[in-house]
């Protein structure tokens, strides 16, 4: 392992000692790398990071020609599920694209259209053979999960900080256009000059965050590509069994993974004149 790498280590450490629950944290650097692993192949809950996973076999689908993204599916009862999102409250007759709903996945992680794009593509075993193919093997989506076996504290999906990183090494044009878009920014971004919506008003940021957060009762996941015009690295930092709520700006994991985030890039950006 590179000094620089050994220096990493020690320095994220340091930022996770002390700090309640468990933590897994691993980076690579895409450019040199180097790689940063604190528990990396601890396999933890991995709430809705995994839909980074649906996205790339989805994503690999359209490539393929097997799936039309313009695809229509019907917004039905049945389709409604608890969690996060807004296809759960709106009425009756929507029909999203694959597309849309694959959009509204990963920009607010919303979970009726997770499941509507999911059933589309065969179910969650073809979500798992990708990622077995794509050598990320612990990251698997769950087969069955009711509300009341998450408020129980079964995850929607699992993985070690090592697979669900090295899934941002396969991501397409499609997926990176959906993952910089995602809002949910207290992780490892928040201390870095990115913005969900700059490439949209023509704003070109100094880092580029194409990243998927996840959180659950007790714990809290974030993982991405990060670029610089300089060098781009993978991550994924996870926590769990946390005394906070653990998702709230303040709590402890987004805190440490927002000072995780800061100390990567200052260490592989290569900024200079960032805000």
């Amino acid at each position: 392992m590179p000094a620089e790498s050994e220096s990493l280590v020690d320095s994220v450490n340091e930022v996770l000692r002390g700090r309640p629950g468990v933590f897994g944290v691993y980076a690579r650097n895409l450019t040199t790398d180097e790689v940063i692993a604190v528990e990396a192949e601890r396999v933890l809950p991995a709430e809705s990071t995994v839909k980074t996973a649906i996205l790339l076999h989805y994503e690999r689908c359209v490539e393929a020609g097997v799936l039309d993204p313009k695809q229509r599916v019907n917004l039905v009862p049945e389709r409604r599920f608890d969690g996060s999102g807004v296809l759960r409250y709106l009425d009756d007759g929507l029909s999203p694209t694959l597309d849309d709903l694959a959009w509204l996945m990963i920009i607010v992680s919303d979970n009726s259209a997770t499941a509507m794009l999911v059933e589309a593509l065969g179910g969650p075993n073809e979500i798992n053979n990708t990622t077995a193919d794509l050598g990320c093997p612990t990251t698997q989506l769950n087969e069955s999960i009711t509300l009341e076996s998450a408020l129980a504290g079964e995850s929607f999906s699992w993985s070690s900080p090592r697979d669900l990183a090295e899934l941002y090494a396969h991501l397409g044009e499609r997926a990176r256009a959906m993952l910089f878009r995602q809002q949910h920014l207290l992780g490892l971004p928040r201390r870095l000059p990115h913005l969900a919506y700059a490439a949209d008003v023509g704003i070109t940021m100094p880092i580029r965050v194409y990243n998927k957060t996840g959180s659950g009762i007790g714990r809290f996941i974030d993982s991405g590509l990060f670029e610089t015009d300089a060098a781009a690295w993978i991550v994924a930092a996870m926590s769990d069994e946390q005394t906070d709520f653990a998702c709230r700006p303040d709590d402890a994991p987004p805190l440490a993974f927002g000072a995780i985030g800061e100390l990567l890039c200052d260490a592989w950006g290569g900024l200079t004149d960032a805000p």
